[in-house]
């Protein structure tokens, strides 16, 4: 069980990034500043820089620590790349949320936040791309599988904002399962091909 410290810690990320996200949908990303933000969490200016650097690490939430979770894993893992992944996405199946719509339509409208989406895909690659390689012992076909099965969970993503946008509800946890699997499915069949 966490300590008092790590639990105010994580209720004051939880705040920041709360109230960053009701002012980012009213206001806009560029219309949100820093100072606004932390106004409504009720913390100063300093905290909110202390947990979040820069708007687009409030808008991405634990987007880049998931990654690096899953490098931590992939490097420590003896039950393949791909079964590690399924197990990773299962964890992160939160991130199919109804927030996921306004995440969506920042990074349409706000350069920066449709680079920092995309930069956070890449990073993902790279680290599955890295174990296939081990696993494989082959750069392009780790490569190739890597790209077919982040691509595929993007167009699971941008499929789940579709379906949440449309019948104005958050997906049920078989309905993100099924879009993972599915995903995931994709990925193993180019690895077959390629191996």
């Amino acid at each position: 069980m966490a300590g008092l410290r790590e639990r105010k810690k994580r209720a004051t990320r939880i705040a920041i990034r709360d109230a960053a996200m009701r002012l980012f949908d009213e206001h806009g990303f560029g219309g949100t500043t820093m100072d606004q933000i932390a106004e409504a969490a009720d913390v100063s200016r300093a905290t909110v820089f202390t947990y979040f650097p820069t708007k687009e690490e409030i808008l991405f939430g634990d987007g880049g620590a998931a990654i690096e979770g899953l490098a931590a894993r992939l490097q420590a893992d003896h039950e393949g790349t791909v079964a590690v992944v399924r197990e990773w996405l299962t964890e992160l199946a939160g991130w199919f949320e109804p927030e996921l719509l306004l995440q969506h339509r920042l990074a349409r409208e706000v350069p920066i936040v449709g680079a920092r989406r995309l930069q956070l895909f890449g990073e993902t690659e790279r680290v599955i791309a890295v174990a296939l390689e081990a696993e494989l012992g082959h750069e392009l076909a780790a490569r190739l599988a890597a790209a077919s099965l982040v691509a595929a969970l993007r167009v699971a993503e941008e499929t789940a904002a579709v379906h949440m946008e449309q019948e104005d509800r958050a997906l049920s946890e078989d309905e993100i399962n099924a879009l993972l699997a599915n995903a995931v499915a994709f990925a193993e069949a180019g690895i077959a091909a390629i191996g």
